[in-house]
């Protein structure tokens, strides 16, 4: 191998190392962006917790409205919270790339309907740790009204990006958290049952 071969070769593997530690100063950067952005919307969503309306306190669970709160231009519908993990995040009504990069989003169902999935990225600040949590760990979901729920994680499952579908809580799980394992190829979710 020739000297300019060599050197050619140096260039492109400093070049690439030099690549990688960018991508993952940026990748640091923007993680801990969004956990300063969801602290700063969680301590609003707190400060502007509406009361249940006197209506639906009456009704069966299943009739009842997931109600959310307006704060900075978005809707927020409670707070997630995971004491094993220190997690307490707020929870957007609808889910978004845009709205990942803030906080966790609902993806579909309520806690009224026992179905609840909730989504984020896998930021230290977010849902990384869900690769690692154990089983039987308590999880809190409260709404802007107040109402606490809590669940138990019992099962973690491996889900690739064609299965969107079993995101949603068709096979009867009262909670699913789902994140991206590193790479984006598979999705790690936690389900979990209600504990009253």
């Amino acid at each position: 191998m020739s000297r300019k071969t060599r050197g050619f070769i140096l260039f492109l593997g400093a070049l690439a190392l030099l690549f990688a530690l960018l991508l993952t100063a940026w990748n640091l950067f923007d993680a801990d962006r969004a956990g300063k952005a969801a602290n700063a919307v969680l301590g609003s969503l707190v400060e502007n917790r509406t009361e249940n309306p006197v209506p639906e306190q009456t009704l069966p669970e299943s009739l009842r409205t997931l109600h959310s709160v307006e704060i900075d231009g978005r809707e927020y519908v409670g707070v997630v919270e995971i004491p094993s993990l220190s997690l307490s995040l707020p929870v957007l009504r609808d889910w978004s790339y845009e709205g990942l990069k803030i906080s966790p989003c609902r993806y579909s169902g309520s806690p009224y309907t026992n179905d609840l999935v909730i989504c984020a990225h896998n930021y230290v600040s977010h849902f990384s740790a869900l690769r690692w949590i154990d089983m039987g760990v308590d999880v809190y979901f409260t709404t802007v009204t107040g109402e606490s729920f809590r669940y138990v994680t019992v099962n973690r499952e491996t889900l690739y990006p064609t299965e969107a579908e079993r995101m949603k809580t068709a096979d009867g799980w009262s909670l699913t958290l789902f994140t991206c394992y590193t790479g984006g190829y598979s999705r790690c979710a936690i389900r979990c049952e209600r504990a009253d």
